[in-house]
């Protein structure tokens, strides 16, 4: 996939996903602060509707209040509910009772602000305030007990019971839906009657509206359950359950999903201390956030132009951005062996890009000069083949001509000339061998002691020397030809101002894993200067061949210490020791060492 495509289609991923999850969040905070304010303004509107029913209440219980009081009310109904109005002799009392009712009844107030006062008594006397409507001047006993509201006031004792909404029965003609407040008329031996003061249910229906009554239903109840007003036609189940939510133990305020409709509805509640009348709000949650649906196709339509917008910008940020590694790609396919290193840097004004151009021309560069290396290693490595050819030739040569000068030695009389003949002859075979390029230490210690044995034959009694090892030690690997280069030292440097006769001494041991060789003499020792100065050397030696940087001739034709420790230092990997100091007594001390046992082949120390 390239690369523009995965800029696009990341950066498009994370914008669709921050503008979806901020529509959400959006969305969600704004339904949450919705719900919260609509909750928290019809509990308001709740505890405020059962407050106005209570001041449309409370004149219909002043009037029925005022007129118990009246001691002239309560003689008449007392007269007309002792006395038979059929008696002749009782007609001057009915008549003056009915009479006084009549007056109280016709009361501008009452006319003025109520539909109708009804007074009735257990007889059958019947009075009304709103005489054009209601005609009767009596009515049937056996009415009474079926009126809805006898059984409230009856228990009531006196009391105010509300009257649910009903058709006014004692309208003559046409009907009328009326509600309002009943009592009973208390006496001393018996009730004396009853008293209803009446309101349209016209008035009714704006005290208890609401607004957004879409989703809002009002559901006012008596205190015995019945169904005082709702807001709409509920069935008889939902009535008894918006009757028993709102006293329900541990209750869940807020939305919550009703059981019978399955919407998540919020059900208020409040019942008033004066009537005892309890008014009851629901709201319907998936009404109520019908109109946040604008908001939601907005967010949507929003979302949809600002992913649209970030795709197209995207797509154009990413051509640009993309532009450059499109000019270090061709510049890529364009190298060829032919034109490194690069010289003309790309100049562009992205800083980017001409620091990835530079790194691009340095690595051109470092690879052009390792091919170089390659090649001139190459033909080191040819010409090192042809030196080898060119030695194994010459070594037969001369061991033919040694073994001739052996020969007419013995032929002589004079042994001596072959054992120096021999022994030359096997310095000469170890050390032009290159079938391996390491040894066992008892080889190198024997080539030690060749060496030792010719150069005592050129100097006579002038040299002395041991060459010793503990048992153990002979089969450690180490490289070829690494102790004669100390003994040459020896030899050459450590007696060139010193006229007496040399002792050198090589001892090889072990301890643990590793084996060690000391080579001493009784010679001048190092210079001080020279031994601070060539330890310097050795220790930059190391931190080179540790950061990977190898200096050429370390071959097996090297010389000199710095050759020997290099040699070393590669074959043990840093895993060796090596000590120059000048001994207290006069003369140098050398002390080399490393793991016991080493493999050639992968040039890997085991130890032992």
């Amino acid at each position: 996939m390239r690369f523009q495509t995965k800029l696009l289609y990341t950066y498009s991923l994370l914008i669709v996903l921050l503008v979806a999850v901020i529509s959400i969040l959006f969305y969600s905070y704004s339904s949450g602060v919705f719900e919260r304010n609509a909750t928290g303004t019809y509990e308001l509107l709740c505890t405020k509707l059962s407050q106005q029913l209570d001041n449309i209440f409370k004149p219909m219980d002043f009037i029925s209040t005022n007129l118990i009081s009246d001691a002239s009310f309560k003689s008449a109904l007392a007269t007309l509910g002792s006395l038979d109005g059929r008696d002749p002799g009782n007609f001057y009392f009915t008549t003056e009772a009915l009479q006084i009712i009549r007056n109280l009844l016709s009361s501008y107030s009452i006319y003025k602000n109520f539909y109708s006062v009804v007074v009735f008594n257990g007889k059958g006397d019947f009075f009304s305030s709103n005489f054009m409507n209601h005609k009767e001047l009596s009515i049937p006993p056996s009415m009474i007990p079926t009126l809805p509201w006898i059984g409230r006031a009856t228990e009531a004792a006196g009391r105010s019971v509300a009257v649910s909404p009903y058709d006014d029965r004692w309208r003559a003609e046409g009907r009328a839906r009326v509600f309002g407040r009943a009592r009973i008329v208390p006496g001393t031996n018996f009730d004396l009657g009853y008293i209803e003061v009446q309101n349209r249910y016209e008035d009714l229906e704006p005290l208890l509206a609401v607004p957004d009554k879409e989703f809002v239903r009002v559901l006012v109840l008596q205190p015995d359950g019945e169904t005082f007003y709702q807001s709409e036609s509920l069935s008889s189940e939902l009535i008894g359950f918006y009757r028993s939510e709102p006293a329900r133990a541990g209750r869940a305020v807020g939305f919550q999903p009703n059981p019978i409709t399955r919407e998540p509805e919020f059900i208020s509640s409040t019942t008033s201390a004066y009537t005892g009348l309890t008014v009851t709000l629901v709201l319907n949650r998936r009404i109520l956030l019908a109109p946040l649906g604008f908001i939601r196709s907005i967010s949507i339509a929003i979302a949809f132009f600002i992913i649209l917008f970030s795709m197209a910008y995207t797509w154009v940020s990413s051509r640009q951005l993309a532009r450059p590694l499109r000019l270090i790609k061709a510049r890529m396919e364009e190298t060829e062996l032919s034109n490194l290193p690069l010289d003309a840097p790309i100049v562009h004004p992205n800083d980017e890009v001409v620091a990835l151009d530079r790194a691009f021309r340095s690595l051109t560069g470092r690879l052009d000069e390792a091919i170089r290396h390659e090649l001139d290693s190459r033909t080191a490595w040819m010409q090192a083949r042809m030196d080898s050819l060119q030695a194994q030739v010459n070594p037969h040569f001369i061991n033919n001509i040694l073994t001739v000068i052996a020969n007419r030695g013995l032929e002589s009389g004079d042994a001596r000339i072959g054992d120096i003949c021999n022994g030359v002859a096997a310095m000469l075979r170890y050390s032009t061998s290159t079938e391996e390029r390491s040894a066992t230490l008892a080889d190198e210690l024997e080539h030690a002691r060749t060496y030792l044995f010719l150069m005592q034959q050129r100097l006579e009694d002038r040299l002395q020397y041991v060459v010793d090892a503990e048992p153990g030690v002979e089969l450690a690997r180490v490289p070829k030809i690494i102790l004669q280069q100390f003994i040459e030292n020896s030899i050459s440097h450590g007696y060139q101002h010193s006229p007496k006769a040399m002792s050198i001494a090589v001892l090889a041991s072990v301890a643990g894993d590793r084996w060690f060789v000391e080579i001493t003499d009784d010679g001048e020792g190092f210079p001080p200067d020279r031994l601070e100065a060539l330890n310097e050397r050795l220790e930059a030696i190391a931190l080179g061949l540790r950061s990977g940087i190898e200096e050429t001739g370390f071959g097996l034709g090297g010389l000199g210490l710095l050759n020997t420790y290099s040699r070393l230092y590669l074959f043990y990997h840093g895993d060796l020791l090596w000590t120059l100091e000048n001994r207290e007594s006069g003369g140098a001390r050398v002390l080399i060492g490393g793991p016991l046992e080493c493999d050639d082949g992968e040039a890997r120390c085991r130890g032992s």
